[in-house]
């Protein structure tokens, strides 16, 4: 096992026979090799553990932790940075069913040594399907970098899809974040924490493979397995407050990072218009009826991507 890798990459698994191998594949195949893998599985019930072992066995850079019970999605997240996130400079999250190219580690690097201003190195992505076929791309999608943190936390708040939390992470910022919570969304949230402490840097390649499958969380829409696929813990009363829990992480990132009175007040006072429209939207059902009219408006009238934040 490396004692001292530049690089952590936590994977949580939970059931994932089916692209776990090419996942992992992918990571083994990067330019940069100074990394330790962590995988923890969730006590998978499929052939993940086995998958699991055999490639821990294979290259010694791989951590293998079986969780003895279901702790939830989040939880599961969590672990692996908590347990071996600080021990490396760097540290990236990845999906088992996503998939990075080789220049991956090597190209974030290069952006994070460079700008250390940036909390976050990300990258152009594609969307796959189940056979690993592109489908599309998020070129459409808002980024996250601005000048300033409100300017990047409104862009979070009306981004509607985004890979940056799939990015690579300065470590040291993302200790001071809560990490992800037991409710849909907390992704975004967690974003906010790591965006208010710094900007975020694009690598003008196709580096990130997002897949999208019948079977991905997002896709479900049984509420009852989504909710057992999420945190089988969770109260059903508590999963339907997820708007309150959002609102409140939001107002707890605003106020305890250290932002100049100015910046604070603009990011309550987005916070509030966004609650105001959103909560119109989800009224007057016109969010549903001309596809988040607010939110296309602004992508419409933004400049999305901030040229000085990427190298070629």
């Amino acid at each position: 096992m490396n004692d001292s890798p530049r690089v952590v990459i936590g994977l949580p698994v939970y059931n994932g026979q089916n692209y776990l191998r090419e996942a992992i594949e992918s990571v083994l195949a990067q330019t940069f090799t100074n990394f330790l893998l962590v995988i923890s599985d969730n006590a998978s019930t499929d052939a993940t553990e086995a998958i699991c072992r055999e490639y821990a066995d294979q290259d010694d850079r791989i951590i293998y932790h079986r969780q003895p019970v279901n702790i939830g999605c989040a939880p599961n997240f969590n672990f692996v940075f908590e347990q071996y996130g600080e021990r490396a400079s760097y540290f990236k999250w990845h999906a088992h069913d996503d998939l990075i190219a080789p220049k991956f580690l090597e190209r974030c690097m290069a952006l994070l040594d460079a700008r250390p201003e940036i909390a976050i190195a990300n990258c152009r992505a594609i969307a796959i399907n189940e056979q690993g076929a592109q489908i599309g791309t998020f070129d459409h999608e808002i980024r996250l970098s601005g000048k300033t943190p409100s300017e990047r936390f409104w862009r979070s708040l009306w981004a509607g899809y985004f890979t940056e939390h799939f990015g690579l992470q300065r470590s040291s910022v993302l200790a001071k974040t809560c990490l992800y919570a037991s409710f849909t969304g907390s992704d975004r949230n967690f974003a906010v924490e790591l965006i208010l402490q710094g900007n975020v840097g694009y690598v003008e390649e196709y580096l990130y493979f997002r897949r999208d499958h019948p079977d991905c969380y997002c896709r479900i829409k049984d509420e009852a397995k989504k909710l057992a696929f999420f945190d089988p813990k969770i109260r059903r009363e508590l999963w339907r407050l997820t708007g309150l829990l959002k609102m409140r992480a939001y107002l707890d990132a605003i106020a305890r990072f250290p932002l100049p009175l100015s910046e604070r007040i603009r990011c309550l006072r987005m916070l509030t218009e966004w609650t105001l429209r959103r909560g119109i939207e989800s009224a007057t059902g016109a969010g549903e009826k001309f596809g988040d009219q607010f939110r296309r408006e602004f992508a419409a009238n933004r400049e999305w991507a901030d040229s000085t934040q990427s190298i070629s």
